[in-house]
């Protein structure tokens, strides 16, 4: 017990991961704000199901607002030293593999939502924030987490590679 509470010290009660949770709820309301304007295009547009067109919305809004949380975090939050294409693109990898999760737990908590409890999205418009938000708040330990090791691991390659080159330069 004493191990996992100092993991939980350690990790998420920092000053560190309160800047992650901030700009986290600023990323939320960016998912939700976007996932609303497509869901309501795509809605009033189609007669497709209310879960693809979750999925859809959901997939454009999370790579909108993905986006966003990448500067946010890498200028606020982790502050490598060296910012590069390749460690855009290892956290965008981060942001893919949560979003295919996401997308999956929000695509199956919007079919309780929708076939199980008996919402219909016609009579009460704000449920259908219900799934991809407790989709997103599931996982944000855990992106946290995946993304601390990817700034720092990022970081400290491009610094590798160029303390290699400088030393090289100076052989």
């Amino acid at each position: 017990m004493n191990k996992i509470w100092l993991f939980i010290k350690n990790n998420f009660l920092t000053k560190k991961f309160i800047i992650f949770g901030l700009i986290g709820v600023v990323n939320t309301l960016i998912h939700m704000l976007v996932y609303g304007l497509v869901y309501n295009l795509i809605y009033n547009h189609s007669t497709l199901m209310s879960s693809f067109i979750a999925f859809n919305a959901n997939a454009v809004a999370f790579i909108v607002a993905s986006v966003f949380s990448y500067f946010a975090n890498a200028y606020l939050t982790f502050k490598p030293k060296h910012k590069s294409t390749m460690q855009f693109s290892a956290v965008f990898i981060v942001f893919l593999t949560r979003w295919i999760i996401s997308s999956l737990l929000a695509a199956g908590f919007d079919f309780i939502v929708v076939e199980w409890i008996n919402i219909d999205y016609l009579i009460y418009p704000i449920a259908k924030y219900i799934a991809p938000f407790f989709a997103s708040a599931l996982l944000i330990p855990l992106a946290y987490l995946a993304l601390n090791i990817v700034f720092k691991k990022t970081s400290d390659l491009k610094e590798s590679k160029t303390k290699t080159k400088g030393c090289d330069a100076n052989e």
